[in-house]
């Protein structure tokens, strides 16, 4: 294969025996649920690998240059998953035993200060909450620092739970509650569709052309190697994470097993996290008693991480280099820490916020959006001082 290297064999490997074993840990000890929550999850590793499907990156680059490709893609993935999620949220899952629920969280002062830290975070550390874990597995030193620093911070945010809940907060606002499927879709697609023509005039403004096939098109493009139309990959993450939906019964989310990471270590040094009150609910309280594998949401990130090592060996891109300036590394400490932080504060990062919020029909998914574009926007010219 033109570029595979012999020093990657390892490493590939590597990601396929981990891979088997897992799927064969679960299989055994915790059933069906968990087999496929990490398959999808190889899926969702390979897809965003390969299709370069990150937000950081995307922003950035419409906010310095006004190129608009990624966040087009973006659009459509959020499309596809509003209509795939409006018709099935409420309903019986095919998989998991239950009512699959959506991503909905309050509309809160602490979404607003969240999402705007977390976007200006993910500028200085480079990625978002599914681009740490996917650039991480690739080899990116400064993405492991990052990705360290991330589990640190969101495990701080579950300590100052108490303080950020307490402030005004609308409740929950849910578009399929308050309308049928339809009619949300129906209102969701337009607005959608009035950001995709927005994005598209204000790139055309500046660099006086844009090219609506950009999206579905890529230079040398290889099914293994990559790299894949940016098209491609929002279609597919938008399956992928309604295949997440039946299987875990709740969209896909990255950031709550970072906390739960975290906490699990605190644990084992001595801190006491179970006093903490984010820790006494419900769901929290049970995910840290139990393994750390009955957790879906670390059961997926080992899968997002593995399919990623697995595509980036097969694509003979794998980078082994540990050289990482001053500069970068403070970068990454911050940026990953207030990441964690500002993700625990909003109820979720790009994909449990943003992404699977828009998709759930919860309003607080477009109130994260809009601030964490905000934070971007300042987090990029902070970003001139570290790159």
């Amino acid at each position: 294969m033109e570029n595979f290297r012999k020093s990657e064999i390892p490493y590939l490997l590597v990601g396929i025996f981990l891979s088997i074993f897992i799927l064969n840990f679960l299989h055994q000890e915790l059933g069906l649920r968990h087999v496929l929550v990490f398959s999808i999850g190889l899926g969702l590793g390979i897809t965003l690998y390969h299709a370069s499907f990150g937000f950081t990156g995307g922003w950035r680059e419409f906010i310095e240059h006004k190129k608009s490709s990624s966040l087009r893609a973006q659009i459509i993935m959020l499309a596809f998953a509003v209509v795939l999620f409006s018709l099935s949220i409420g309903n019986k899952s095919l998989i998991y035993d239950g009512n699959m629920v959506g991503a909905i969280a309050p509309l809160s002062i602490s979404v607003i200060v969240g999402s705007f830290i977390f976007g200006f975070a993910m500028q200085l550390g480079g990625g978002c909450g599914s681009g740490t874990l996917f650039t991480a597995a690739s080899g990116n030193t400064k993405m492991l620092v990052t990705l360290i620093f991330f589990i640190i911070g969101s495990l701080v945010g579950t300590y100052h739970f108490t303080f950020w809940s307490s402030l005004p907060s609308l409740g929950t606002i849910s578009l399929i509650d308050k309308f049928n499927a339809y009619e949300n879709i129906g209102m969701q697609l337009s607005f959608l569709f009035l950001l995709y023509i927005g994005f598209s005039f204000l790139e055309s403004k500046r660099n006086h052309q844009i090219n609506h096939l950009d999206i579905f098109k890529t230079s040398n493009f290889n099914i293994v190697k990559g790299p894949w139309p940016l098209f491609l990959g929002a279609v597919l993450l938008a399956i992928l994470n309604f295949f997440m939906l039946h299987a875990a019964g709740h969209p896909w989310s990255v950031t709550f097993a970072f906390g739960l990471w975290g906490a699990k270590i605190a644990n084992i040094i001595g801190i006491n996290v179970g006093e903490w009150d984010f820790w006494q609910l419900s769901y929290p309280s049970t995910a840290l008693e139990n393994s750390v594998l009955a957790d879906p949401t670390t059961v997926s990130n080992l899968g997002i991480i593995l399919g990623a090592l697995i595509a980036v060996n097969l694509a003979g891109k794998f980078s082994n280099k540990s050289n990482i300036n001053s500069k970068l590394f403070l970068a990454a400490v911050i940026g990953g820490f207030f990441m964690g932080y500002g993700a625990r504060l909003a109820f979720g990062c790009n994909v449990g916020a943003l992404f699977s919020g828009i998709a759930s029909g919860s309003l607080h998914g477009w109130v994260w959006f809009l601030f964490a574009f905000i934070g971007s926007i300042y987090g990029v010219k902070a970003r001139k001082y570290f790159y």
